[in-house]
């Protein structure tokens, strides 16, 4: 990797992404990590807990004062939100249930008290940020050059941005395109959901989402895993883990190295990962505390949104060959119903 153009980034790289190459030579250390390949019915049924029991809040506090909702929100709405997204991702990676079509039903249930009707975008979209992670243009997880120079090193708006998190996960970033024939469906089934939603629990149900959207995917410590994964904080290291209390409500996702090096590994087998691999894992600069992610990000002036590893398509062609051997090496050992999920 060449110097950064900056204190605190950006940080170009030459090489290709890192999990690749890891990825094959924990593979051929330890073969019993394809063993926890597969999906956990678990989430799928975690899902539909968590969406009723969304829509049980909602229903409850329709006619409450405002700060009620707000406190319930906070304390509960926005984790629930939060989990129910990451829920999503799983089913992204086609981790929830058998099939992939079992997975989108799962993942637009889960997208229900989201309000947007984003589940098929992000599983349209977040292949791209494994496969060519860094890549501005196609991982959709880099900030947006308007927020690099709109948020700069400012501690007041660093807070401003987490606070408004979800308007730049969804809009700022340039991955807005004409939907695919999934989208439409999402869009068209979120649609029918909330109307319904509307007529039988009133608009109060709306704004308790609303409300747990905004605090749940912003200024909540769940919410850090934005920052943690793979804004530079120790570099040249790109990505970080968090192995935490926190992930009980976020299908282990702090455990990122783990998820990067192995997609097909269910969250929920994630700390086996770990264990299995505790001499390499264990090797890597990793984060403490959700809650210290987002304070150090926002007070300390190195860092921001130029706090990325980039690199180019030439240098993803670099990990290419790492990426083939890998499937290669792991070919026999795949589920079936991965057999066309493309990672």
């Amino acid at each position: 990797m060449n110097a950064s153009t900056g204190v605190g980034g950006p940080y170009w790289s030459t090489e290709g992404e890192p999990h690749a190459r890891r990825q094959a030579a924990l593979l051929a250390a330890h073969p019993e990590i394809a063993d926890l390949y597969g999906y956990d019915r678990r989430t799928a049924v975690l899902v539909v807990v968590l969406l009723a029991v969304q829509v049980g809040l909602a229903a409850a506090l329709a006619a409450m004062p405002w700060w009620w909702v707000l406190t319930v929100a906070l304390f509960a709405g926005g984790p629930i939100s939060h989990w129910l997204a990451m829920g999503i991702h799983e089913c992204s990676h086609n981790l929830a249930a058998r099939t992939p079509l079992a997975n989108r039903w799962v993942a637009m249930l889960a997208n229900i008290p989201l309000l947007v009707p984003s589940a098929m975008s992000f599983t349209r979209y977040h292949r791209w940020h494994h496969i060519l992670l860094g890549v501005p243009g196609h991982d959709n997880d880099l900030p947006s050059e308007f927020e690099v120079r709109a948020v700069g090193t400012s501690a007041p708006m660093k807070a401003l941005w987490l606070f408004t998190y979800i308007l730049f996960g969804t809009s700022a970033r340039g991955f807005i395109r004409w939907p695919t024939r999934w989208e439409w469906i999402n869009i068209a089934f979120q649609i029918g959901v909330l109307a319904l939603v509307v007529a039988t629990i009133g608009w109060g149900a709306i704004a308790f989402w609303a409300a747990s959207l905004v605090l749940g995917f912003g200024i909540h410590p769940v919410a850090a895993h934005w920052i943690h994964e793979h804004y530079v904080f120790e570099p040249p290291q790109e990505t970080y883990s968090y192995y935490g209390p926190l992930n009980w409500l976020t299908f282990n996702v702090g455990y990122h190295n783990e998820h990067h090096d192995f997609m097909r590994v269910p969250g929920w087998a994630l700390p086996r990962l770990h264990a299995i691999g505790r001499d390499t894992y264990g090797k890597l600069d990793t984060h403490g505390s959700w809650a210290g992610v987002l304070w150090r990000f926002v007070v300390d002036p190195s860092l921001g949104h130029h706090s990325r590893i980039l690199r180019d398509m030439s240098a993803v062609k670099a990990s290419t060959a790492d990426r083939v051997a890998q499937r290669a090496a792991d070919r026999g050992h795949r589920p079936a119903h991965l057999a066309s999920d493309g990672l």
